[in-house]
């Protein structure tokens, strides 16, 4: 199991799981993400395994 680390803008972090999806087979996903709405950044745990 690999586990990556993702954080930036909502936008760009999606995108980054998606284009991981096309190659990885993922295995669960773990964000974090502030309480205050106007937080520009989030940070997501992607879990894929590597083996496919």
């Amino acid at each position: 199991m690999l586990s990556i680390r993702l954080v930036g803008a909502p936008a760009e972090v999606a995108d980054a799981v998606l284009t991981l999806r096309e190659t990885f087979s993922i295995t669960a996903i773990k964000g974090l993400c502030s309480a205050v709405p106007q937080q520009s950044s989030v940070r997501v745990y992607v879990e894929v395994d590597p083996a496919t």
